[in-house]
């Protein structure tokens, strides 16, 4: 792969990593692209080129249109030594040489990639087709979720002659540098009593940090501090170093508030956030009958949550329980430092998307504190150099923001994502304001600018439908560099997306080409 896709003069390649699998390829069968995006690409292939735990989506459209199954790395990212790195990764997961390194990191050089691999792909062992695997011969179709679905948009529009087709999921293609509304979907899905005493504490604590005497601010600093290092069953951490408690800034206070949403993102308000709110709207008494159940004891907060009901001190206190009590310790999380870093460099350069909190909302859950200089001078910690003062988000967005409308594409979104909020899908105030239609558009023709072709996973979260976890016994889907692109509460999003987008392709490919491309291939297994 080449280094500089843009300067003739520069002569520098370095290996980018890709897998294929052609067990159900034929002849003139499509080419299916997997994106992995911000990640190491290599725990993925077991559970999307060879299904270790379920159906993936790449497999299942191979299958049905005897195609070829392909993932391909993003450069920047990869295990240590061995990924699809232009340059060298230190010790510490940063590229050798800076910002002459990160300086080819960028949506151009990032999407100029595939397109430069899909018209040189020679895969080993398949030497007699590799003429006939040209996209001027036979149609690429991308697939991804989140980030690497905002690629496959960004193709339908940037490169059509190379990619025919889309399926993005759960993809945010408005780049935003002020992204306020990432816990405002999170809160939304909450129950109103946790929704409200959440808000009302998120105020008191700011409240409290903004205004409050010294004295007072460690105490609660003292008492946030002592929940989060408490076990479950009211264990209590034996020694609470009181210099560390009073050298917590507010932006740490305000991101311990926000540790109950976790693992939201991929599991929910069921799975993640509604234990928390369970302890916190009962004192962790839930074992207690009440009077709303035919029991004698008194309902121990209404709908309208304690803040309301008692106050906001008891909510507090209660705030505290759910933090002491949740248990997110015993989740297995690899953190992945070359990952963290060149995601870093892309968000800070381009995409934005710097989750703050808003005061202005009356139902903010995140802290005033959490704010965009917060963000701007951690981006600047780790990147003294080549940065721009803000966010470029004109770069991604030239493609068309949430206003992006290509033809043959089918975008997804969970419900509850909060990514969906800068998606196409977007229910936000200054959204787009598209309507999502499951009617297949005619091949090669983009929808009408006020609506979105594709689906809307009823109180799903992101990217929930790029395969279906069906083995729950590999310990790996507890990890999340392998849990992400699927859903691990529910396999519906699944089997919903890749029917409609098969449908889609039945459609569409008949239309590639010289308009008579694939019919034996779409009608044989019907």
């Amino acid at each position: 792969m080449e280094v500089d896709h843009y300067n003739a003069s520069d002569n520098r390649t370095y290996e980018n990593r890709y897998w294929v699998n052609a067990k159900h390829y034929k002849m003139g069968g499509p080419v299916f692209y997997f994106d992995s995006g911000e990640q190491n690409a290599s725990p993925l292939v077991p559970y999307f080129l060879y299904e270790a735990a379920g159906p993936s989506s790449v497999m299942t459209l191979a299958r049905r249109f005897n195609g070829l199954a392909i993932i391909f790395e993003h450069r920047f990212y990869g295990d240590p030594g061995v990924g699809s790195f232009p340059f060298p990764m230190n010790a510490s997961g940063m590229a050798e040489g800076g910002y002459e390194a990160y300086e080819y990191l960028t949506t151009e050089q990032a999407l100029q990639d595939p397109v430069y691999f899909a018209h040189n792909f020679q895969p080993p062992g398949l030497e007699r087709y590799w003429s006939l695997l040209d996209p001027t011969y036979t149609p690429w179709v991308w697939l991804g979720g989140s980030y690497p679905g905002i690629r496959g948009a960004q193709m339908r529009v940037r490169n059509p002659e190379t990619f025919y087709a889309t399926w993005a999921s759960s993809a945010p293609t408005e780049a935003a540098v002020d992204m306020w509304t990432y816990y405002a979907q999170a809160e939304r899905s909450m129950t109103r009593n946790c929704s409200t005493d959440y808000t009302h504490v998120t105020n008191y604590v700011d409240s409290v940090l903004a205004n409050g005497t010294s004295t007072e601010q460690n105490k609660l600093k003292l008492d946030l501090y002592t929940a989060v290092l408490s076990g479950t069953g009211g264990v209590k951490p034996q020694t609470v170093n009181q210099t560390e408690v009073e050298q917590l800034s507010n932006a740490a206070v305000g991101n311990y508030l926000l540790l109950p949403l976790s693992f939201y993102q991929y599991y929910g308000f069921e799975a993640s956030v509604k234990p928390f709110c369970d302890i916190m709207e009962t004192f962790n008494q839930t074992h207690i009958p009440t009077t709303d159940n035919s029991g004698t004891a008194p309902a121990i907060a209404s709908e309208s949550g304690i803040a309301l009901t008692h106050n906001i001190t008891a909510a507090w206190h209660a705030f505290l329980v759910g933090i002491a009590e949740i248990d997110y310790d015993s989740i297995p999380y690899h953190d992945d430092p070359i990952q963290d870093h060149s995601w870093m460099w892309q968000y800070c350069s381009e995409y934005g998307y710097y989750q703050v909190g808003r005061p202005s909302n009356p139902h903010t859950i995140e802290s005033r504190f959490i704010s965009l200089a917060l963000f701007q001078s951690a981006c600047n910690a780790t990147f003294p150099v080549g940065l721009p003062p803000t966010p470029n988000v004109a770069a991604p967005n030239k493609y068309g923001g949430w206003h992006i409308n290509p033809s043959n594409i089918m975008f997804a979104s969970g419900e509850y994502d909060p990514w969906r909020a800068l998606s196409p899908a977007s229910t936000e105030v200054d959204g787009p304001n598209r309507t999502t239609s499951q009617v297949v558009p005619v091949c090669n023709v983009p929808p009408a600018n006020d609506s979105v072709f594709g689906i809307v996973y009823r109180d799903m979260v992101h990217v929930s439908d790029m395969r279906a976890l069906l083995n729950r016994s590999d310990v790996n889907h507890q990890n999340f560099s392998t849990v992400g692109f699927s859903s691990p509460i529910s396999t519906e999003p699944f089997y919903a997306g890749v029917s409609l987008f098969q449908s889609a392709l039945e459609a569409w490919l008949p239309c590639f080409g010289n308009g008579t491309y694939g019919s034996e291939l779409v009608y044989q297994s019907l």
